[in-house]
């Protein structure tokens, strides 16, 4: 008894709490002030549809064979990251809550609309610290439900100036997640302005 009671000890001591149990990584989910200085509204009428399997992204790249085990939990940040996004990005936003049809774009004099949804995630974990990239595809319709562009964005926590002050599994991923909203609402502004 007293043998595997040392064991036991022994084993947290060397491993460690996180190595054995794991972490679950919640971002913040909010957007930085850096966000709005780069983007800035235009004048525009859009709906954003992201489908239902995104608000439960999860991801357990523990990024390298010695880092803890850890379950990333993307989506319920990125979700609402990317709804404020597209807030700040067009003056006329509509999010979808249903799978929108031709009948309903129609009906709202949508004319453009832009499903985007989580494809990946990448975690690097080194001796140097970790970085986490988001990656996400968005294809955009007419209101005719004819795709007019497809493009896919990636965000990473390397990007500089996101936050001023970097650390910690949820800060990175975090700002990996803001850099692809970024990138998103970024090219769909310039897609409407053509």
């Amino acid at each position: 008894m007293i043998r595997q009671f040392g064991f036991i000890i022994f084993l947290f001591l060397f491993a460690g709490c996180a190595r054995l149990f794991g972490w679950d990584i919640h971002a913040p989910g909010v957007l930085s002030s850096n966000f709005q200085r780069q983007v800035h509204p235009m004048p525009a009428r859009i709906a954003l549809y992201l489908p239902q399997d995104t608000f439960h992204y999860v991801s357990q790249d523990r990024g390298g064979r010695f880092a803890d085990p850890q379950i990333y939990h993307i989506g319920e940040a990125w979700s609402p990251m990317m709804i404020e996004g597209m807030q700040n990005a067009f003056h006329e936003f509509i999010f979808m809550e249903v799978k929108p049809s031709v009948e309903i774009l129609n009906q709202y004099k949508i004319p453009y609309l832009a499903v985007v949804r989580l494809t990946g995630f990448k975690n690097r974990v080194t001796l140097k610290g970790q970085a986490v990239s988001v990656f996400s595809e968005a294809v955009v319709y007419n209101s005719n439900r004819e795709e007019i562009a497809r493009f896919r964005a990636r965000g990473t926590s390397d990007a500089k100036k996101v936050f001023k002050k970097k650390g910690g599994p949820e800060v990175n991923l975090n700002a990996a997640i803001e850099e692809n909203v970024l990138s998103v609402t970024q090219y769909l502004q310039d897609l409407l302005r053509k």
